[in-house]
C-alpha cells in the first residue's frame, strides 16, 4: 500500500501554491495530500480539523512572517515539523528560523529538485525520532509517577496499619481483655493479611519496573531450612496438619543466594499449601540435581559453573486444581474460580511473584496437580559455586509434641535473644515469655555485645543470652568471644540448626554454657531457663503483662507516670543551713535520690500522624522509656536544642522537612544520639550510612521491633 503524506502548505501566493501542488501530484511514491492555508489563522483552523505530517511555510505572509506563525503554532500546542520556503537564501534568516524551531529551509527554486524530496524525507524521519523520544519520555514520566504514587500509597497504608496492628497487640497483651481474645485475634490476623497484600502489590510493581534487586550472600542451608520449618510448622499445626522437611540427597553446608527472596518463595508456597489443605500433610523436599544446561552445554566453563542446581518441592494433600487451570496460575492477578468460590482470598499475586523471584535466582518453577488429591510446586535455583563445599545429611530437630500453651514457669530475670531473623526472634521470645522473665532482642553479635555492656553499666545485667550462631556482621561465636574479652561471664547458650557430630562439644569448648537446637524444643528450653534463671519473687513484678494487668481502668495501655516533683521555694534561713551541711551528706542525699529514680532512656518520636505517634509513645512507655513527641521537623529541632536524647525515632515524610535533611541537622546537634528511621518508605541504606543513621524500621512497627533497636 502506497504511503500517503499529509502536508499543510501555508502560502499567500497562489502561483507558488499551484507550483508546489503540481509537483507533489506528479510524485508516485510516496503520495502527498496537500491542504492550502494563506495565513496563520486559516492554518490553525485546518489543524483543528485534521492532523498533518508536515508543514511547508512561506517565510513572508503579508503582515506576518514565518517566525510569527511558528510562535502561534507553539502557543496552540501544535507540534509538527515545519520546513521554511524562502525566495532567496539568507544565512541570517536561515539561522533565525532554525532557532525558532523549524526542521529545515528551502529556496522556492528548489521545489522541483531532488533536494526538495530529500528535505521532506529528512524532516519526517526527524519527526518520527522526536515522536519516539517524546513517547519514551512520557512512559518514563508515567513510570516515575506510578513509582511515586506506589511509594506514597505504601506509606499512607502502612501508617494506619501500624495503629491497627499495634493497638490490637496492646489489647491482646492486656490480661483484662481475655474474654475478647478471639475477636482481637481476628482483627490482628486480618490486619496482617492486609499488610501481606500491600507487600505483594509493592513487590509486583518493582518487578514490573525491573527495579527489584537481589542481595546475594553466603547462606548456611541447614540453619535456613530449620528457620523455615520453625516458622511454618506453627501454621500447619493450627490447622491440624503436619509439616515435613525431607532431604533426598546430601546437601551443601553453604549456598550463595538471596536468603530474603528464597525465604519469601518458600513461605509463600508453604502458606498456600496450608491454606488449601484441610487434612493430611505438607512436605518440603530438597535435593541437588544435575543442571540440564550442564548436560547440554559444549562450553566447559559454563558447564562447570552450572554443574548442579538446588531443587525445592512443596507437596500437599489439599483440594488440588484441574489440569486445564494450571497454564495461567503464575500470571499476575490470576485466581482459579474454584479457589475464589472456596473463599480463600488473596490478590492472585503470590505465585506470579514467586515465578519472577525464581527466574531472578536463575531457576524455573512448575506445578502439577489433581483435583481432590493435592498439588506439587517445584522450583530450582542456582546455588552458586559448590566446588569447595562439603555435603552432609540434613537433620532437622524433631517437632516437640503439643504441650499446654502455657508452661507456667515461675521464673524471673532478664533474657537476651540474639538472631538475625525478626520472625525467629519473636518466636523464641514467645516461648521464653511463658516465664516471667524480661526479654530483650538483638539482631547480630555487635548489637548483642552492646546490649550486654549497656545492661552492666545500668546495674541490670542479663541472666541469660540465647545466641544464634549464624548471623551477619558478627556471628555468635565471635560475639561470645567479645563478651568474654570484656570480662562478662554470664551464661550464653548457643542456638544452632547444625547437627554435625561433635558440634555441641566444639561450641562448649568455645565458651558456650550449653547448646540448644533449632527448631527450639519447648521442654528443652524450659529446662535451660529453669537452670539459669532465678525463681520469681512474688513481690517483684518484672514482666510487662503483670504491669499491664495492674493498671487503672481509665489508662488501659500505659503504666502510670510518676508525678512531677514539685520544686519547693525554700526560705533563705533554711537555704543557708542547707549550704552548711557537710559535702559528704549532700552527696549521699543525691546518691539516694538517684537510686530512687532509675535512669530511663529518653526517646524523641518525630511523626506527623498523631495516632502513629501516640502508639509509638505507648510502646516505648511500656519499655520503660521517657518519651517526647514532635509532630513536625521544626518542633523536633526545638526539642533537640532544648534537651538531650538517647534515641530518636523519626518518619521520613514530614509536612515541613525531608526526613534525611532533618536527620543531618539532628546529627549535627546531638552526635552521640542513636537515630532510627520509622517509615512506610524503604529507607536508602547508602544515604543512611552517609548521614550516620543507625537503623531503620518499616511500618507497621511492633513493640518487639522497638525493643530490638533500643537494646
Amino acid at each position: 500500500m502506497t504511503e500517503v503524506i499529509k502536508i499543510l502548505l501555508i502560502e499567500d501566493d497562489e502561483d507558488d501554491y499551484f507550483l508546489t501542488s503540481d509537483y507533489l501530484e506528479r510524485c508516485d511514491s510516496p503520495k502527498f495530500l496537500l491542504t492550502w492555508a494563506t495565513d496563520s489563522n486559516s492554518a490553525i483552523e485546518a489543524l483543528k480539523q485534521d492532523t498533518f505530517d508536515l508543514c511547508l511555510l512561506d517565510f513572508l505572509l503579508g503582515a506576518e512572517n514565518a517566525l510569527d506563525v511558528i510562535d502561534k503554532l507553539k502557543a496552540n500546542q501544535y507540534n509538527l515539523p515545519v520546513v521554511i520556503l524562502t525566495g532567496q537564501s539568507d544565512s541570517t534568516v536561515d539561522e533565525m528560523v532554525m532557532r525558532a524551531g523549524a526542521a529545515d529551509y528551502l529556496q522556492k527554486s528548489e521545489i522541483e529538485s531532488p533536494r526538495f524530496m530529500r528535505t521532506i524525507r529528512y524532516a519526517l524521519v526527524r519527526r518520527d525520532i522526536e515522536n519516539e523520544r517524546m513517547e519514551r519520555n512520557k512512559v518514563e514520566q508515567k513510570n516515575k509517577a506510578k513509582d511515586k504514587f506506589l511509594a506514597h500509597l505504601g506509606h499512607e497504608l502502612r501508617t494506619p496499619l501500624t495503629s491497627i496492628l499495634g493497638y490490637t497487640e496492646l489489647l491482646i497483651d492486656d490480661a483484662r481483655n481475655s474474654p475478647f481474645q478471639q475477636e482481637l485475634s481476628i482483627i490482628h490476623s486480618n490486619g496482617k493479611h492486609l499488610l501481606s497484600l500491600l507487600n505483594d502489590l509493592l513487590d509486583m510493581s518493582r518487578i514490573m519496573a525491573d527495579k527489584l534487586e537481589l542481595n546475594m550472600k553466603e547462606v548456611n542451608l541447614a540453619a535456613f531450612l530449620t528457620d523455615i520449618h520453625s516458622l511454618m510448622q506453627l501454621n500447619a499445626k493450627d490447622k491440624g496438619l503436619s509439616l515435613h522437611v525431607v532431604p533426598k540427597t546430601k546437601l551443601p553446608d553453604f549456598i550463595r543466594t538471596d536468603p530474603t527472596r528464597l525465604r519469601q518463595i518458600l513461605i509463600n508456597l508453604i502458606t498456600n499449601a496450608v491454606k488449601f489443605t484441610d487434612k493430611g500433610s505438607i512436605t518440603l523436599t530438597i535435593e541437588m540435581e544435575p543442571s540440564k544446561v550442564s548436560q547440554q552445554s559444549e562450553n566447559y566453563a559454563e558447564s562447570k559453573a552450572l554443574e548442579s542446581v538446588l531443587r525445592f518441592t512443596v507437596d500437599d494433600t489439599g483440594i488440588g486444581m484441574a489440569p486445564d487451570k494450571l497454564d495461567n496460575i503464575f500470571h499476575p492477578f490470576e485466581q482459579i474460580e474454584d479457589v475464589m468460590r472456596a473463599n480463600h482470598g488473596g490478590a492472585g499475586l503470590g505465585l506470579a511473584i514467586c515465578k519472577e523471584l525464581v527466574c531472578k535466582l536463575e531457576g524455573d518453577i512448575s506445578v502439577s496437580s489433581k483435583m481432590g488429591e493435592g498439588s506439587s510446586f517445584s522450583f530450582f535455583i542456582n546455588p552458586g559455586s559448590l566446588s569447595d563445599q562439603t555435603f552432609d545429611e540434613l537433620s532437622l530437630g524433631q517437632v516437640a509434641p503439643v504441650e499446654p500453651s502455657n508452661l507456667n514457669m515461675q521464673l524471673t530475670g532478664k533474657v537476651l535473644i540474639v538472631d538475625d531473623l525478626r520472625e525467629i526472634r519473636r518466636l523464641t521470645g514467645h516461648l521464653v515469655s511463658q516465664s516471667k522473665a524480661d526479654i530483650s532482642y538483638a539482631e547480630n553479635g555487635v548489637k548483642a555485645l552492646e546490649a550486654v555492656l549497656q545492661a552492666d553499666e545500668q546495674n541490670a545485667p542479663f541472666n541469660l543470652v540465647l545466641m544464634d550462631i549464624h548471623m551477619p556482621v558478627m556471628n555468635g561465636i565471635e560475639a561470645l568471644h567479645a563478651i568474654r574479652r570484656h570480662g562478662k561471664d554470664l551464661p550464653v547458650i548457643a542456638v544452632t540448626a547444625a547437627s554435625r557430630k561433635g558440634l555441641k562439644e566444639s561450641l562448649i569448648r568455645e565458651g558456650f554454657n550449653d547448646v540448644i537446637g533449632k527448631p527450639i524444643d519447648r521442654l528443652a528450653l524450659a529446662s535451660l531457663l529453669t537452670l539459669y534463671l532465678p525463681e520469681d519473687n512474688p513481690v517483684t513484678f518484672s514482666n510487662v503483662e503483670t504491669q499491664v494487668s495492674g493498671m487503672p481502668i481509665n489508662k488501659p495501655f500505659a503504666p502510670e507516670r510518676p508525678e512531677p516533683r514539685v520544686k519547693l521555694d525554700v526560705p533563705s534561713p533554711l537555704k543557708s543551713q542547707q549550704e552548711k551541711l557537710p559535702t559528704s551528706k549532700v552527696k549521699s542525699a543525691e546518691h539516694v535520690e538517684k537510686q530512687t529514680q532509675p535512669s530511663a532512656k529518653r526517646v524523641l518520636v518525630v511523626e506527623d500522624d498523631e495516632d502513629a505517634a501516640e502508639l509509638l509513645q505507648l510502646f516505648l512507655t511500656h519499655l520503660g522509656c521517657e518519651v517526647v513527641k514532635s509532630l513536625c521537623g521544626s518542633d523536633a529541632l526545638d526539642a533537640v536544642d532544648e534537651q538531650s536524647f538517647d534515641h530518636i525515632l523519626m518518619d521520613l515524610t514530614l509536612p515541613d522537612y525531608d526526613g534525611y535533611e532533618l536527620a543531618k541537622k539532628i546529627k549535627l546537634q546531638q552526635t552521640s544520639c542513636k537515630l532510627t528511621i520509622v517509615s512506610g518508605h524503604q529507607a536508602d541504606e547508602s544515604t543512611m550510612r552517609s548521614i550516620g543513621i543507625d537503623s531503620a524500621l518499616l511500618k507497621p512497627v511492633t513493640k518487639n521491633d522497638l525493643e530490638s533497636i533500643l537494646v
